[in-house]
């Protein structure tokens, strides 16, 4: 049973969903399905107020999933968004500060976060969902980062969360290519803690965060918080870093040909 609903779609065309239930489960959902839950900038910044507001209702709330809608999780960040930094009319800087909030957001969160990946988790979008403890993926679901293929550092937090996952070696390898992993193939590497099929993965992963609204709240959290704390110590090192050298990367030709090839239907191959 839902008891509140906030951040529903706004006039800058942000759709997102946090719905708050009455057995201590929250889910927040990605709602802009014409474009695989793709980030614009008014999402993003509503996704940094309510990962704030899920960390003072703690009482309230003992879990947080994130889910998109419409057979996806979240294609990343928006073109268009890319473009608007491209010319300037949003500040990189401005970007680049609200992705360090998010980051750190998401990974002081009290509350253990699930991440329910049905269809593409791309780019920052999987830094989203490889950012929350647990990850229930379905058969279909789709993890890449191809920040590289844009002529782009990942610089949001996936350097340090993909070697912490699989291992330094095959993070390169991902992260330097940019290629897809699948469920049952991220399954296997350690990247996802479960794959379902695509009919049962939310049930399933809805009625593992019951089950953890329903334990021992410090437990888990302390559990949460320990386990964080190489996370959260080395992410004030690398993210920081990491943005600034994808800040500096978005004024390299590369990126700026692959964003013109991807807007004309010829993007980039290398």
């Amino acid at each position: 049973m839902t008891v509140q609903e906030t951040g529903a779609a706004d006039a800058g065309g942000s759709s997102l969903h946090l719905d708050v239930r009455t057995n201590g489960v929250a889910v927040l959902t990605f709602d802009r399905p014409e474009v695989r839950n793709a980030v614009n900038w008014p999402l993003y910044q509503r996704l940094g107020d309510l990962l704030d507001e899920v960390a003072r209702r703690e009482k309230e709330i003992a879990v947080l999933v994130l889910r998109g809608e419409g057979g996806a999780f979240c294609a990343g960040g928006d073109i268009s968004f890319m473009q608007q930094m491209f010319s300037g009319e949003i500040d990189k800087a401005d970007v680049g500060a609200l992705a360090l909030k998010v980051f750190r957001a998401q990974t002081a969160l009290p509350q253990p976060t699930i991440a329910v990946v049905d269809g593409p988790a791309i780019g920052l979008g999987c830094t989203l969902a490889l950012g929350c403890d647990l990850v229930f993926a379905s058969t279909r679901a789709v993890f890449a980062d191809p920040h590289v293929q844009m002529g782009l550092v990942p610089g949001d937090g996936a350097a340090l969360i993909w070697p912490l996952l699989v291992g330094p070696a095959r993070a390169k390898e991902f992260l330097f290519t940019g290629d897809p992993l699948r469920g049952p193939e991220a399954e296997r590497l350690g990247l996802v803690n479960r794959v379902y099929p695509p009919e049962t993965v939310d049930d399933e992963a809805m009625a593992f965060a019951a089950r953890l609204a329903s334990g021992p709240p410090v437990a888990i959290r302390g559990a949460k918080s320990l386990v964080n704390i190489a996370l959260r110590s080395l992410g004030e090192h690398v993210v920081p870093q990491g943005l600034t050298l994808e800040s500096l990367s978005q004024e390299s030709d590369y990126h700026r040909k692959a964003v013109e090839g991807f807007l004309s239907g010829s993007p980039l191959r290398f």
